[in-house]
C-alpha cells in the first residue's frame, strides 16, 4: 500500500525524455497584460511592450515588470514604441464581414470601429419586429428573434416546408384544371355560335397558368440558392468561432498554470495504454505541464513512468523548470512538497505523501537548461495493481495532484 511510507523510496533520478514540448512561443504584436493586439504601445527599459493604459494601470499597483518582475518607474521607465505601431498600422486584416460582401482591408486596431458601421453587419431588427419564416408565402407563419434561431427551424422543419410546397402546387394544379375545364364548357357551348373576335381567351388562359408554374418554380430555385448560401456562411462563422474558442481555451490554460499557487491537478489519460508502452519501453516518461508556486515562482512539473527497480511500481518525481523570474528567486529551492493519488469516489482513500526538499541535491538548483535532468521524488509510489484494484482509475484516467509551497 502506496500510503505506508516504508514501501516508498524518495530518491533523485535522472530523466532521458526531450522535455522541448513543454513550451509554447509568444505572439509578436500582443500584450503580455490584455492578451491582445498592442494598443498604443509602449517598451520598457527592460525591452517588453504592452499596451499604453496596460502597463499603466499595472504600475499604479505594482512597481515592477509583469515579465520578468524588475523594478520599473511609471514616470521614466516606458517610453513610446513608434516603430511597434508602424508595424501594427501596416498589418492588414480582411473585415469579419466579408462572407456577406464587405472588402474592407483593415489594420487590427481598426477592425471593432469598422464593425460599429459596417453595411454588411447582420442589421438589428426593432425590438418589436421579428424575422419571418423563408416560406411565409407558402403558410409558414413562424417568427424568429434572430437568425440563427431562424436557421434551426428552417433545419428542423423541412417536412413541414415541403408539404406547404406540395399543397400550394396541387392547388396551382387544380386551379389549372378547373380553369381549363371553364374553358372547354364554354368552347362546347359556343361551338354553333358565330365566332367571336375573341378566340385566343382559352389559349391566353393556359399560356398563363404555364408561367404562373414556371415562375413558381423559378422562386422556388431561388429560394433554395439563397438557403444554401446562407448554410455556407453559418459553416464558416461556426469554423471561425470553434478557433476561437480553441484559442481561449489555451490562453486560460495557461493563465490556470501560472496562477494556480503551486497546487496542481494532473489527469493522465489513457492510462492502460501509457503502462502497457512503458512496460514495453522503460525508457518512456510522461511530463505534465510546468506550473507555478506563485505568478513570478518557481516552476515544476510532475514526471510519471515505471520504478527501474521494480516495474509493478508506479515513479512519481518532481522537477524544476527554467522560468523567465529565476534571476528574482532564491537558490537552491527550499519548500514542502506533497504528492497525492486522488481516488474519484472516496475522499478518505486518497494516497498522499509529503517530502521536503534538500538544498544540497542538484535536482533544487537553479536550472540550466528548460528542464533540470535532475528529479526528486518516489521511485516506488505505488503498486499498479492496486491503483486498479483499489478503484484509482476512472474512465481511464488517473489523477495526480501536487503541492509545492516554498519555505
Amino acid at each position: 500500500m502506496a500510503g505506508n511510507s516504508n514501501n516508498l523510496n524518495l530518491a533523485q533520478e535522472s530523466c532521458i525524455s526531450d522535455p522541448d514540448q513543454l513550451q509554447a512561443p509568444e505572439a509578436r504584436f500582443e500584450c503580455p497584460i490584455c492578451l491582445a493586439w498592442l494598443r498604443d504601445p509602449m517598451q520598457t527599459s527592460c525591452g517588453h511592450r504592452f499596451c499604453r493604459k496596460c502597463i499603466q494601470s499595472w504600475l499604479e499597483r505594482e512597481k515592477a515588470c509583469p515579465v520578468d518582475n524588475k523594478p520599473l518607474d511609471k514616470d521614466n521607465d516606458i517610453f513610446p514604441d513608434n516603430f511597434t505601431r508602424r508595424e501594427i498600422s501596416q498589418q492588414r486584416l480582411k473585415c469579419p464581414n466579408i462572407i456577406r460582401g464587405c472588402s474592407e482591408d483593415l489594420s487590427p486596431l481598426d477592425v471593432e470601429a469598422h464593425l460599429l458601421t459596417c453595411k454588411y453587419g447582420v442589421p438589428k431588427l426593432p425590438d418589436n419586429e421579428k424575422l419571418r419564416c423563408s416560406f411565409v408565402a407558402f403558410g409558414c407563419d413562424s417568427k424568429f428573434e434572430d437568425e440563427p434561431e431562424q436557421q434551426r427551424h428552417l433545419e428542423q422543419e423541412t417536412q413541414k416546408h415541403l408539404m406547404l410546397l406540395s399543397q400550394a402546387y396541387s392547388k396551382l394544379i387544380l386551379n389549372n384544371s378547373a380553369s381549363t375545364s371553364s374553358a372547354a364548357i364554354a368552347e362546347q357551348a359556343n361551338f354553333w355560335d358565330p365566332p367571336s373576335k375573341n378566340d385566343s381567351n382559352a389559349m391566353q388562359i393556359s399560356s398563363n397558368s404555364n408561367e404562373s408554374v414556371h415562375n413558381l418554380l423559378r422562386s422556388l430555385y431561388e429560394k433554395i440558392v439563397v438557403l444554401e448560401q446562407k448554410n455556407r456562411e453559418q459553416d464558416i462563422i461556426m469554423a471561425n468561432m470553434s478557433e476561437q474558442i480553441a484559442s481561449l481555451n489555451l490562453t486560460v490554460s495557461k493563465l490556470s498554470l501560472r496562477y494556480c499557487n503551486g497546487c496542481y491537478l494532473w489527469s493522465i489519460t489513457d492510462f492502460k495504454n501509457k503502462i502497457n508502452q512503458m512496460r514495453v519501453n522503460h525508457q518512456i516518461m510522461h511530463y505534465s505541464p510546468g506550473f507555478y508556486t506563485s505568478t513570478y515562482g518557481y516552476k515544476l512539473c510532475i514526471r510519471f513512468n515505471l520504478s527501474p527497480k521494480d516495474p509493478t511500481y508506479v515513479a512519481i518525481l518532481i522537477h524544476m523548470m527554467k522560468s523567465e523570474h529565476d534571476n528574482s528567486l532564491e537558490w537552491p529551492f527550499t519548500g514542502r512538497i506533497s504528492v497525492t493519488i486522488v481516488h474519484p469516489l472516496d475522499s478518505f482513500q486518497n494516497m498522499r505523501e509529503t517530502m521536503m526538499t534538500r538544498p544540497e541535491l542538484e535536482a533544487f538548483k537553479r536550472p540550466v537548461q528548460d528542464l533540470n535532468p535532475r528529479g526528486f521524488g518516489y521511485t516506488e509510489f505505488v503498486l499498479i495493481e492496486d491503483l486498479f484494484a483499489q478503484g484509482f482509475i476512472d474512465n481511464n484516467n488517473l489523477v495526480i495532484k501536487v503541492n509545492a509551497q516554498p519555505v
